[in-house]
């Protein structure tokens, strides 16, 4: 049987992993709060973005992740990207190289080569950032192109 003194010691134990137990629970909160807010300041989380709002706003836009819907157009040499509502706006969509690794990037490019002789049009859910156009060394005629780094949905219209 414990005696007054070790009961003693043993609550104070207790209320001691107690505490650091709360204090730990409440740093790991305020540090998981600065980290998200670091993430979305250096561009970490995508802005979903209209795709006419993001060719009338290229400035705004450039640099930062973005989601868009798009219409996606595939020709012989270069694969466009645009929105039925501004019809005469269109962005030439490069992938980036690290993404073309990814499953989602190399299955929407096996996609778009199946569906490449089809009259149905191409819609896609992209996430990347507009960038300079520069390709890898190659200039390209846009000044600013679509770099791809992600696809969330890629689907044949009717």
């Amino acid at each position: 049987m414990l005696g007054a003194r070790e009961k003693g010691c043993a609550t104070r134990l207790s209320m001691n992993r107690k505490l650091v137990m709360y204090a730990s629970l409440g740093l790991l909160a305020a540090l998981t709060s600065v980290l998200h807010r670091e993430l979305h300041a250096q561009g970490g989380t995508a802005e979903t973005v209209g795709f006419c709002k993001l060719v009338s706003q290229l400035d705004k836009y450039r640099e930062n992740p973005v989601t868009v819907r798009v219409k996606v157009k595939l020709y012989r040499h270069v694969t466009l990207i645009s929105d039925p509502l501004c019809p005469k706006q269109s962005l030439t969509l490069i992938a980036d190289q690290t993404a073309l690794q990814t499953n989602s990037v190399s299955h929407f490019y096996q996609f778009l080569a199946e569906r490449r002789h089809t009259s149905k049009p191409i819609f896609a859910t992209i996430t990347g950032r507009l960038t300079n156009g520069d390709a890898g060394g190659f200039v390209l005629k846009r000044k600013v192109v679509f770099k791809l780094e992600s696809v969330s949905e890629v689907s044949e219209g009717s």
